[in-house]
């Protein structure tokens, strides 16, 4: 059953609002993540992933293959039977902001707000194992909110580390020695004047 997988695609944005939304709850951020972690997966190997129980996760696997996020691929044995496996889309996915669209605004807030609830949820976890690395060059679990006072060259600097940390995600991938690390940024202005 195993033939030659091609080439995952680094990034797919996505335009459409309906499948936007679809990436408007955490535990759909949290499963198509694992997917396009795993890059091929099964249920099985997706709540082992997650931390979540393999019947909790069926419907929003189910909602993000029929918005095209994840695909179906093949199917594969596991003891007696055959469990279908799951692939992303890409490595990668994201989806176009677009300011002059309510829908589109409305949409990117409550992605915001699905990716500070998984995080959350992923540190937690985190933080609750005497594995974890708080300190030194080797840290693998922190949180913080830093609030900075920049101007256009600081900011600047700013998207390059974040451009930076984005590149290291998109050259990962499994291997001996490697370990998944969860990176979550959101970078906020605040309107807010001093004066206020």
């Amino acid at each position: 059953m195993s033939k030659k997988r091609k080439a995952l695609k680094e990034l797919k944005v996505i335009y459409d609002a309906q499948t936007m939304w679809v990436l408007a709850s955490p535990i759909r951020v949290e499963v198509l993540n694992a997917v396009c972690t795993l890059e091929e997966c099964s249920v099985a190997e997706i709540a082992e992933f997650t931390g979540r129980s393999r019947t909790s996760l069926y419907p929003h696997i189910e909602q993000l293959v029929d918005a095209g996020l994840i695909t179906e691929g093949e199917k594969r044995l596991a003891g007696k039977r055959y469990e279908q496996l799951y692939e992303p889309i890409a490595r990668s996915v994201a989806t176009k902001h677009n300011i002059k669209d309510p829908d589109n605004v409305s949409y990117h807030q409550a992605y915001g707000n699905a990716v500070g609830r998984l995080m959350s949820r992923l540190h937690e976890r985190a933080t609750a194992s005497p594995k974890s690395v708080v300190r030194g060059p080797n840290r693998d679990t922190h949180a913080g909110l830093y609030s900075a006072w920049v101007d256009d060259e600081q900011l600047e600097e700013v998207n390059k580390l974040l451009g930076r940390l984005w590149d290291i995600c998109k050259e990962s991938h499994p291997g001996e020695g490697k370990r998944i690390v969860n990176i979550g940024v959101i970078l906020a202005p605040d309107r807010r004047t001093r004066d206020e």
